[in-house]
């Protein structure tokens, strides 16, 4: 069995082969952009990369597709020429449904993931980043995206690849559309862990993608319960998908080698009338098949418990047992653990403005022009107060003993809890000041804002913070959470951030809309990363705060999100240290600085 990543063996598919034209409904056609490529750049060759584009391909094609196929048989497989296949599908604006199905080598570089093609990682440009593709096509006005993805998600080791920035393949919308379409992410595995490939058998040496091949099989051999009659026929929806492969690739993984653990990971935002393929036959569903709890049932067990219920539509719940297991070897528990016992703000600690760090001594603190710092240490930890004179707040960058650091938004009326591990910001909390008005009902409910918010910043951190199902479903979803922290998000604004990227992950621009509002009522000032999500950056007169993202997966929105900052600013983003909350190398922080020194910080414009 040969592992399928960056670094590894994957699946690909390569070239520019357009197969040929198939339709149901001229009148609502479906089309698929399918890539495989086997060779990218110097990395390891793949095994199943082209015969398994190949068999996605003539499959679509047989369900009525349009399908262009792109391999690398003769020639390389470019992004100019995926731009151009998508743009054209996009530009027809009559589309009922596009696939996306990629196979080959990927990885993760913080909260940006990319796909490689053939000239990768040499040329930066020739990748796919998957995060900002997905985003664009949410604005595509195409009722139903689907991403395919047979590739590895294993984290960036070295110096070449971090600096892959990688390209979109969907064209910027001419206009935003009345609804935003449905996005199904269908991924091979979680984010830090490899996909995999294997031989058919052990004389062939013909291997195919374990995910493919699964996927493929969930309409070839699909349970019975899984089918649905949509327009008098029989198919198999794509809500349908997610628990046959959290089952299914486990258990052939597994039944390959059982040191090979993969797990897959989806995320379905279409309705009961989405669908990719016919039911070719059926199979009765084993009753006893049990499915091993993932990170999002421990998430939802933990956000059961802290009063956020219903994120994702309701499914089969594994046991406790299984969830307990989950919880213990995925290192949520772990994470959450830190942050529930993180030392807080000293009650000595006076202050209408600062921060508490804990795991790390401060060297240097540097603020926006206009506010005042100062600092002081005590073993592994340092307090600082901020003293913002006539403004709501200010930037402030936090240089830690290592040398690495960060920049957060110093609030007026806030101090802000900083909580650093070995290598990066864990967690960041805002807690209203003393003389602040919400201080005596942050008192009265301290107890339960911090599990609260260490359930919400722990699925953050693991990626499961996000809220799934048809329209319907996630608009009731985000109403329910919207209740549950309304008030509280005036008491951390965190809860806000975090609720304005999974609004804004499930495709609910009201709502990320209405969380913006929301909280510059509150706070009297925009938060960079509610600002940007929301789409205000440069749209009026006053500048966010702090000048970067401070989650990171933030920096991976600049660029669709149209904020154009200035360029030493942007490249800050090649010295991020891998973690939830922006962190940054000794090299950014020197960049952060200067900016800060110089007053650079208000400059903001936004792409037109």
């Amino acid at each position: 069995m040969e592992r399928r990543r960056f670094l590894c063996y994957g699946l690909t598919m390569t070239g520019a082969l357009a197969l040929g034209v198939l339709r149901v409904d001229a009148a609502q056609p479906r089309s698929a952009i399918v890539i495989g490529v086997d060779k990218a750049g110097d990395l390891p060759p793949l095994r199943a990369a082209k015969s398994g584009a190949r068999e996605v391909a003539q499959w679509l094609q047989r369900e009525g597709f349009t399908v262009k196929l792109f391999v690398d048989d003769t020639k390389p497989v470019r992004v100019a020429d995926l731009f151009d296949a998508v743009n054209a599908i996009v530009s027809q604006g009559n589309q009922r449904q596009l696939i996306i199905y990629f196979a080959g080598h990927g990885f993760i570089n913080n909260y940006s993931e990319y796909w490689l093609l053939s000239q990768a990682p040499e040329n930066p440009n020739e990748a796919i980043s998957l995060i900002e593709s997905v985003a664009l096509a949410r604005q595509s006005g195409i009722p139903n995206v689907v991403f395919i993805s047979d590739a590895c998600r294993s984290r960036s080791d070295s110096l070449r690849t971090e600096r892959v920035r990688g390209s979109l393949i969907f064209p910027t919308s001419r206009g935003i559309p009345a609804t935003p379409s449905d996005v199904d992410l269908f991924l091979a595995t979680l984010v830090g862990d490899p996909s995999w490939e294997a031989a058919v058998s052990e004389s062939s040496g013909v291997y195919q993608g374990v995910y493919t091949s699964t996927f493929l099989d969930a309409f070839r051999h699909p349970d019975t319960k899984m089918i649905r009659k949509v327009d008098g026929k029989d198919v198999v929806p794509n809500y349908q998908l997610k628990d046959f492969l959290a089952r299914e690739v486990p258990k052939r993984a597994q039944a390959v080698s059982i040191r090979i653990n993969q797990r897959p990971d989806s995320q379905v935002m279409s309705g009961e009338g989405a669908y990719i393929g016919l039911a070719a036959s059926s199979t009765p569903a084993n009753a006893n098949t049990s499915i091993p709890a993932t990170l999002f049932d421990v998430a939802s067990s933990e956000l059961d418990n802290a009063g956020v219920a219903g994120l994702w539509p309701d499914n089969p719940r594994p046991s406790a047992e299984s969830i307990s297991i989950a919880a213990a070897d995925s290192g949520f528990n772990a994470a959450r653990d830190i942050i529930v016992q993180a030392r807080g703000v000293p009650s000595e600690f006076v202050v209408n403005c600062g921060f508490s760090v804990s795991g790390q001594r401060l060297v240097d603190v540097t603020a926006s022009k206009g506010a005042l710092v100062k600092f002081v240490n005590d073993r592994d930890s340092a307090l600082v107060e901020v003293i913002l004179k006539n403004m709501h707040a200010a930037s402030v960058a936090l240089r830690f003993a290592n040398g690495s650091g960060t920049v957060l938004a110093a609030i007026n009326g806030y101090v802000g809890n900083v909580v650093v591990d070995r290598t990066s910001v864990s967690n960041v909390s805002y807690v209203p000041a003393p003389s602040s008005p919400m201080r005596s009902f942050y008192l009265s409910e301290e107890k339960r804002l911090i599990e609260l918010r260490a359930a919400v910043a722990t699925a953050a951190r693991f990626g499961v913070f996000r809220i799934e199902g048809s329209r319907d479903q996630r608009n009731d979803a985000a109403r329910r959470l919207a209740d549950r922290i309304r008030v509280l998000k005036g008491v951390d604004p965190t809860l806000g951030i975090y609720c304005a990227y999974a609004y804004y992950d499930a495709g609910l621009p009201k709502k990320v809309e209405s969380v913006a509002s929301y909280m510059y009522g509150d706070l009297g000032v925009d938060l960079f990363d509610v600002a940007m999500l929301a789409g205000s950056i440069g749209m009026a007169s006053r500048a966010p705060v702090p000048f970067i993202p401070m989650l990171s997966q933030g920096w991976s929105l600049l660029r669709v999100k149209g904020v154009r900052l200035p360029e030493r600013i942007l490249n800050v983003h090649e010295f991020l240290i891998p973690g939830l909350w922006t962190t940054l190398d000794r090299t950014g922080m020197n960049i952060v600085g200067e900016v800060l020194r110089q007053g650079a910080d208000q400059d903001f414009r936004r792409v037109s």
